[in-house]
């Protein structure tokens, strides 16, 4: 892919294409900004016609340490979601819900310092009433090493048995 940049006052407009044996495939970005709100738009293109549009709408401080973010895709309308974010030196917290009949929500998030850090991220189907996502991990950094201890919850399997897995590593 080769990228082509058209500066248009203080706006950039953002195209890439390339081939594919008998298929031409570009994208064009622009991103506006306006104080707080920043919006990213995207179009796919192949051959002629648009292929897909993606639109993410991110507003900073929306509260202190708050970020909100809108995004969809067209033409897929399950793709909908709002998320906020809360973003802190010692935690962060991430909660999304899905713009649909029956939403996915997630919930994730992270309490440490830069010596011990516990984290979790949740995912509920509203459709179905069960937990789609279970995950927690623990790191501890020293000196020496870091050390992480991660827990899921496979909510595929029969059992539904936690897998637990441990990584070490040595700082040379």
């Amino acid at each position: 892919m080769t990228p082509y940049s058209l500066a248009i006052f203080v706006e950039v407009i953002t195209a890439t294409g390339t081939k594919k044996g008998d298929l031409f495939l570009a994208d064009v970005n622009k991103q506006l900004k306006s104080k707080n709100v920043t919006t990213n738009i995207k179009v796919e293109l192949q051959l002629h016609y648009v292929y897909r549009l993606f639109t993410t709408i991110i507003v900073d401080e929306l509260a202190p340490a708050l970020k909100a973010i809108f995004g969809f895709r067209v033409p897929d309308q399950t793709s909908r979601k709002i998320e906020l974010q809360y973003l802190h030196e010692c935690a962060r917290i991430s909660s999304s819900i899905g713009l649909t009949a029956n939403p996915i929500v997630n919930f994730s998030g992270m309490l440490g310092t830069n010596v011990l850090t516990l984290g979790t991220d949740i995912s509920f189907n509203t459709k179905t009433g069960n937990f789609t996502k279970r995950n927690a991990g623990l790191s501890f950094t020293n000196a020496d090493r870091i050390t992480s201890l991660a827990l899921k919850v496979d909510t595929k399997s029969i059992d539904k048995s936690p897998k637990v897995g441990l990584a070490l590593a040595l700082k040379p």
